[in-house]
């Protein structure tokens, strides 16, 4: 029986699956089974995975009924112990399975671990690292307060919660995570390790990039929403079969991936600059410029880092990352 089961819901993923897949199959000294949910593809997608030769892979079908639905195939389907998501365009970095499998073993009061990730652009390239916190320690109360500061693909959960649980939601089209995270917070105890255990891939195709900004912002705000009528009230209106409508609003603008990157450059400049990097934060910020020249926000941005002297001691960590991430702290509310 595999240790660790690594669930990647997957659609028209033709061009990335081949190196996510590799990303996770590099792991070797853990027993782990890949379950790739095939949600429908009509690309080259599920090619690419059976053209990978790993009996550690296992192809499901998916009900097709949307991210949370696939997720929960995955879960269903998992035989180990211990669960850890990766979305199919992203990549684990080396050694990040075997950190967390090897810690849970070691803390059994934990049920829950997760840590920091990067962002990366379409060829793999850093754009900016999230990692709030500059040691090790237990995030429940975060959690239970609502404030969620990672990505729930740095996840690794043990399988009885997640199925006590009942898995994802399917009202939430999108921030099932952050409904997740929330719910595994006030059913375990989560630790929060500072490491980065995620490579987060932005791109046109991607949720973030498709999803209009007023339906991503709804439901973030809804998981956040529920878990306080949970804490106050004992359930939610979810649970009892009373969620809110919808939005209705026609406005289908989404975040363009190249507005996104901007804005992630010049919250990493900033970063670098608290840490007492000047020209790195410079570099960093010149960067942002070239991704889209016209953009005022971005120049004044570098005007200001020049003129600014920079602190000479190295900040704790950075601040939670900004939005589209996957995830909603309070702060952004």
């Amino acid at each position: 029986m595999p240790l660790v089961s690594v669930v990647i819901p997957m659609y028209n993923a033709e061009a990335f699956i081949s190196s996510t897949l590799n990303s996770i199959l590099q792991e070797q000294t853990i027993d782990l089974e890949v379950i790739v949910v095939n949600d429908g593809s009509t690309d080259r997608s599920l090619s690419h995975v059976l053209a990978v030769k790993d009996e550690r892979i296992r192809v499901i079908d998916g009900p097709c009924q949307g991210i949370s639905a696939s997720l929960n195939a995955g879960l269903a389907a998992a035989k180990s112990d211990i669960i850890m998501r990766c979305d199919a365009d992203d990549h684990y970095p080396l050694g990040r399975i075997a950190t967390q499998v090897n810690w849970l073993f070691q803390h059994p009061e934990y049920d829950a671990v997760c840590g920091g990730f990067s962002t990366i652009d379409l060829s793999g390239r850093l754009i900016a690292q999230f990692d709030v916190h500059s040691d090790h320690r237990e995030i429940t109360d975060e959690l239970r307060a609502g404030v969620t500061s990672t990505h729930f693909c740095t996840y690794a959960v043990r399988t009885r919660v997640l199925r006590k649980i009942g898995g994802c939601r399917q009202y939430f089209k999108t921030a099932e995570d952050i409904d997740l995270q929330l719910r595994i917070g006030e059913t375990c105890r989560v630790c929060y390790l500072p490491e980065i255990f995620y490579r987060y891939r932005l791109h046109d195709a991607s949720i973030t990039h498709v999803q209009s900004n007023v339906e991503r912002e709804f439901f973030s705000l809804v998981a956040i929403e529920f878990q306080q009528q949970r804490l106050l009230q004992g359930s939610d209106d979810l649970e009892r079969g009373c969620p809110p409508a919808l939005p209705q609003s026609t406005e289908r603008k989404a975040m363009k991936t190249g507005e996104h990157i901007q804005k992630l450059l010049i919250h990493r400049a900033w970063q670098e600059h608290q840490a007492g990097h000047k020209w790195q934060a410079l570099t960093t910020a010149v960067r942002s410029i070239i991704s889209r020249p016209t953009t005022l926000m971005a120049w004044g941005s570098l005007f200001a880092l020049c003129l600014k002297p920079s602190s000479r001691k190295a900040a704790s960590r950075v601040t939670p990352c900004p939005e589209g991430l996957g995830k909603k702290s309070l702060a952004e509310s």
